[in-house]
């Protein structure tokens, strides 16, 4: 018996994300990130359990991505070994840089230490070995191919950029301690507060999927190594916080087009459902019935109703489905059936005293009458 799983373990507003593939008495494993430091403590039982993964994916340096790897390398043992990880540090970003046109190059700045790189340099875990370059991007002249995995597990890279990479290089700096990442602190993140949260009852699908798109513009989001994964006939997009016209501008030099569009049977939606990483060009691509949102909407009240609307409006007739790894005011609200019927759309949610949501990729149509 085969699988092809995702677990999206509860990563507070961030992402800890599991995906499981092969032979299920023995599957390949990558993990993606690792939310928050306190969501760590959650994960480490499970990573020592399994052991040794096939891929550690560092999404990109944003705390709730990242934040969750620093105790990790704190450990005087770790609690498991890997076949590859994929990170892009500042000297990826600069060798990225290198790469550009002359006139598109960036002016570099100081890099200071950082703790995930100094981390991975520790071990004897092979970063980023996909890449002659070691660069992992779009414009490596490996991500321009399928990446293969042991098991029959293949990647496709779909973000990020040498250009989005090399823009990031003035703000590092900045984004390392946003992130809580610099060698001067001490490793403890402090937790943001969410803010008010926005009542959304009556939520109209029509006028939120028509309000104006302002795409997301942080750098560090646009570093976001995003891409599909393909197993058994199915494939998962995997969007970490990615920026919305890289996404669009890979899959249409991958063919998708609004008359051919690109089969997902799994979206693990960019941005926790932030309004400003989903587009409707880029749903317009895409042939998905599937949607994952991971958060607990504690920082932002991801997911942005303007985002699932356009999800629903883009494809009104199908069914669709849902997924949220949390209960909370920002995803209940969906689970309104008068809306459910005119949209034609379910939703999931973790089981009462379960940790996160896990997806069955290859029986995802029995979603689709689950509620």
């Amino acid at each position: 018996m085969t699988k092809f799983h995702l677990h999206m373990h509860p990563a507070s507003e961030g992402d800890a994300l599991m995906l499981s593939w092969g032979d299920a008495e023995r599957p390949g494993h990558a993990m993606v990130d690792m939310g928050r430091s306190k969501d760590y403590v959650l994960l480490k039982p499970l990573l020592q359990d399994i052991g040794k993964l096939d891929l550690f994916v560092v999404s990109h340096i944003d705390a709730d991505h990242i934040a969750g790897v620093v105790p990790l390398f704190e450990e005087k043992r770790l609690p498991f070994s890997t076949a590859h990880v994929w990170f892009n540090a500042h000297e990826q970003l600069s060798d990225a840089n290198d790469r550009l046109a002359p006139s598109e190059r960036v002016v570099l700045g100081v890099a200071q230490g950082e703790k995930v790189s100094a981390g991975i340099a520790a071990t004897d875990w092979p970063w980023n070995a996909h890449a002659k370059s070691r660069v992992i991007s779009i414009d490596s002249p490996e991500g321009a191919q399928p990446i293969p995995f042991d098991g029959g597990l293949t990647v496709r890279l779909l973000s990020p950029s040498d250009r989005k990479l090399a823009a990031l290089l003035p703000a590092w700096n900045d984004a390392l301690e946003k992130a809580h990442l610099r060698d001067i602190d001490d490793g403890e993140p402090e937790e943001e507060k969410g803010g008010g949260r926005v009542r959304l009852g009556g939520l109209n699908v029509d006028a939120l999927a028509s309000a104006r798109f302002l795409p997301d513009s942080a750098k560090p989001n646009g570093t976001s190594i995003a891409f599909v994964a393909e197993y058994g006939g199915k494939r998962i997009l995997l969007a970490a916080d990615a920026h919305p016209d890289i996404l669009e501008r890979t899959l249409r030099g991958l063919g998708a087009s609004e008359d051919s569009r690109y089969q997902i049977d799994c979206f693990k939606v960019s941005h926790h459902g932030s309004k400003a990483n989903t587009s409707a060009s880029l749903l317009s691509i895409i042939d998905c019935r599937c949607f994952a949102f991971s958060t607990d909407g504690s920082h932002h009240n991801h997911p942005d109703p303007e985002a699932i609307a356009r999800i629903l409006k883009v494809d009104p007739v199908r069914p669709k489905t849902l997924v949220f790894n949390f209960r909370q005011p920002s995803t209940l609200c969906w689970d309104n059936r008068a809306l459910m019927d005119q949209w034609n759309y379910n939703c999931v949610f973790p089981e009462e005293g379960k940790n996160g949501i896990g997806i069955d990729l290859l029986h995802i149509d029995d979603l689709w009458g689950k509620s």
